[in-house]
């Protein structure tokens, strides 16, 4: 009786097992197929806006889209990393009560992020950008907010809810700007509307999902719960800062260190080169619970990474190559004929490639083996050089300096990851 019963219970766990493997597959895949889709929208809306503004007007939208990714980074106190793995193993009045006293934190973080960007766009630019930060900065308000029901799906492998809503919104966001463009409609803060519009629904799709799945809603405050969540949030937050800064100053200095039309043609190239870019995150993704997170020998782990580092410069090697000489065509049919200087600009970015998809590959152990605090000191540090190179590069030599800066940069944080993985012994 016994051997049935093991017998039974073995069946069991191992049904489980497979059916948690092919939820966590299945979880992976929505995931890519949403950064694909994320990758196409990017690329058609980049297009419609470009031809729609002109190179000023477009390098300016760019900046403030920008600006709206540092700030929004204020609002990140409470990150997945550590409200995902509470959630996973959270009861139903645990969740809500984690669910709701992450959403105030995150909604009380939104508005002083939103505050500090308007103020910002204030004190440094004009009348006709700060008005526009009014429209492109009320994501703020909302994204990082309603995520925190991202971070419900993400703990219980069921990210395909989001992704289903981010396609559809995506694809509804690229129609109503393709119609705006066929009416021959010019006006830069309608544009801007239809970027609001998006994280609206967004917000209320993910409420309304949340809904369905647990029949209420998350809105209960528990104030004991608020010291210790920021206090696990904050080594993350400080390094997500940082990094986030890291990837949008150098649009920021092209605006202020150089002219409008060096920022327009600066903004269009590194538009494409992000989605060139955005094949980096989907390998590592991709490889890393085969090749990395299953492992728990350090040697192993170790070999592994430095593999898949290898692969990715490859890969890297070879995709510069190929967008070398497809990148006037590419311009051209995206941005325009007036965006055609971009071409050069977004050649001397290929030369960065490589580092960046290195760094994704490094990453990932940080990831495995949590060393979030380390985050604080790569991205400082990645930051600081970058800042001081664009500081002396950006006046004399524009959007090349700007791309010399941006590779120092990365550089600094290839080196930075790499001194972890080699001086680590594993017992962080």
């Amino acid at each position: 009786m016994d051997t049935i019963i093991r017998s039974k219970f073995l069946k069991d766990f191992e049904l489980k097992t497979m059916s948690n493997k092919i939820k966590f597959i299945k979880n992976i895949s929505w995931l890519l197929f949403e950064h694909g889709i994320r990758i196409g929208g990017s690329i058609v809306t980049a297009s419609i806006l470009a031809r729609v503004l002109g190179i000023e007007k477009y390098g300016t939208f760019q900046y403030l889209l920008g600006l709206v990714v540092i700030f929004k980074s204020l609002s990140y106190i409470n990150p997945a990393e550590i409200m995902v793995p509470m959630l996973t193993n959270a009861d139903a009045i645990q969740r809500r009560y984690l669910m709701g006293s992450g959403f105030f934190i995150r909604v009380f973080f939104c508005i002083v992020a939103y505050i500090a960007f308007l103020a910002f766009v204030y004190f440094s630019d004009d009348v006709k950008a700060f008005n526009l930060a009014l429209i492109l900065g009320f994501c703020i308000l909302l994204d990082e907010a309603f995520g925190i029901v991202t971070a419900f799906l993400q703990s219980q492998t069921m990210i395909k809810y989001r992704s289903v809503l981010y396609i559809c919104f995506t694809i509804i966001k690229i129609t109503i700007l393709a119609s705006l463009f066929w009416l021959g409609v010019t006006n830069i803060y309608i544009y801007a509307l239809t970027y609001t519009l998006e994280s609206i629904c967004m917000a209320l799709g993910l409420l309304w999902v949340y809904k369905i799945l647990n029949k209420e809603l998350f809105f209960t405050f528990d104030f004991n719960k608020i010291l210790p969540l920021l206090k696990d949030g904050l080594p993350f937050f400080l390094g997500i800062c940082f990094m986030c800064i890291f990837l949008r100053a150098d649009i920021v200095a092209t605006r202020y260190l150089s002219d409008g039309t060096t920022l327009g043609l600066y903004a269009s190239a590194i538009q494409l080169f992000g989605s060139v870019t955005a094949m980096a995150p989907i390998i590592a993704v991709s490889f890393a619970p085969l090749f990395v997170y299953k492992f728990d020998e350090l040697y192993t782990i170790k070999k592994n990474i430095w593999l898949l580092a290898c692969g990715m410069v490859a890969i890297s090697l070879f995709t510069s190559m190929a967008m070398y000489f497809l990148s006037p065509i590419l311009i051209s049919l995206i941005f325009g004929a007036k965006f055609n200087d971009a071409v050069e600009i977004f050649r001397y970015l290929l030369f960065i490639l490589p580092l960046i998809f290195l760094n994704e590959a490094l990453n990932l152990y940080i990831i495995k083996m949590k060393l979030g605090k380390l985050l604080i000191y790569k991205w400082g540090l990645t930051l600081g050089g970058a800042v001081v190179a664009y500081l002396y590069f950006v006046p004399i030599y524009g959007a090349t300096g700007t791309v010399v800066g941006l590779g120092i940069g990365y550089f600094v944080v290839c080196i930075l990851g790499a001194a972890i993985i080699l001086n680590d012994k594993g017992d962080l």
